[in-house]
């Protein structure tokens, strides 16, 4: 039984879930948008850092803008540079937007941050006790990796440790939700139910103090020159998501929609990385769904335009 449920969320559909059409698609790309372009203009202005990463780096480099399927946006910064951003974006932007993130949010049930529009819903499975949920950017920090290859495997084997405790704490805390999530699927009822068990031993600490544990033993390494760098939060892990910095962490400019944006320096090489064949175009049963908890695109909805 496999015990890493990232993939599983996004194939599991449910009677209650939202799935939205191709009208609605493009209408929540355009929101996305303008978050990030918010977010550019500001990293921009204050010499912060960062590139588009996942499948909107993919889409930067293949459709030079979004996957026309994808209904997301990831960002990646270098952890000086998201520990700047944290601190400093929610202040411009408070009134327009609510930064989510273990550093400023108690029980958030995510190691990473969103960048949220007020006035919006798009309420996802990892969002238990969070009262705010707008539609939501995410942002991953970069961390550095140590030069000493035994230290590096030490990091990597905690990074993994701490982030899986991490994972079975909110699930023990969420359980009852999380099987709720399940529906008829009996393979994923199962994991949710070995998981909030193994999260049992855990419970002595808060969600919260996990949250900020998970933080340190990513940050570990202070070298801000290491040759290799990593995303421990994101879905590869420690493992999965480690590139040479040069590869990675530095970037160059890109047209995503019409604007101009930064992506991985040697974004080919992070996309074969991530993705092998990137160049192939998926068949649609290899596409991920689109479906939420809630979707409400509040004052930000475009009218639909009426019939003759």
């Amino acid at each position: 039984m496999h015990l890493s449920t990232v993939n599983q969320m996004k194939t599991i559909v449910s009677p209650s879930m939202v799935m939205i059409d191709d009208e609605t698609l493009h209408q929540l790309q355009a929101i996305l948008l303008t978050i990030l372009d918010d977010i550019v203009g500001f990293c921009e202005e204050e010499g912060i850092s960062y590139v588009l990463s996942g499948g909107s780096a993919l889409g930067a480099v293949r459709h030079q803008g979004f996957i026309p399927w994808d209904d997301d946006v990831d960002i990646d910064m270098p952890r000086p540079d998201y520990d700047r951003f944290i601190a400093t974006f929610p202040q411009r932007f408070a009134n327009k937007y609510n930064v989510q993130a273990p550093e400023l949010t108690p029980g958030v049930g995510t190691a990473i941050a969103r960048v949220r529009l007020r006035d919006t819903v798009m309420r996802m499975h990892d969002d238990c006790g969070q009262e705010e949920c707008g539609i939501f950017i995410d942002i991953f920090p970069i961390e550095n990796v140590f030069q000493n290859p035994v230290a590096r495997k030490l990091h990597g084997f905690a990074c993994l440790a701490t982030g899986f405790l991490y994972s079975c704490r909110r699930f023990w805390r969420d359980r009852e939700f999380y099987l709720g999530f399940a529906a008829d699927d009996a393979e994923f009822a199962r994991v949710v139910r070995t998981k909030a068990l193994l999260g049992i031993p855990t419970a002595a600490i808060s969600v919260e103090r996990w949250s900020k544990i998970i933080t340190r033993v990513y940050s570990l390494c202070k070298n801000n020159q290491s040759e290799m760098v990593a995303v421990p939060a994101g879905r590869g892990h420690y493992w999965g998501e480690m590139l040479p910095r040069e590869v990675f962490a530095k970037s160059r400019k890109a047209s995503f929609e019409g604007r101009t944006v930064r992506i991985p320096a040697g974004a080919e090489e992070y996309l074969e990385f991530c993705y092998g064949d990137w160049q192939r175009i998926p068949a649609p049963e290899e596409r991920e769904h689109h479906a939420y908890l809630e979707l409400d695109m509040g004052p930000y909805a475009l009218e639909t335009p009426k019939e003759d």
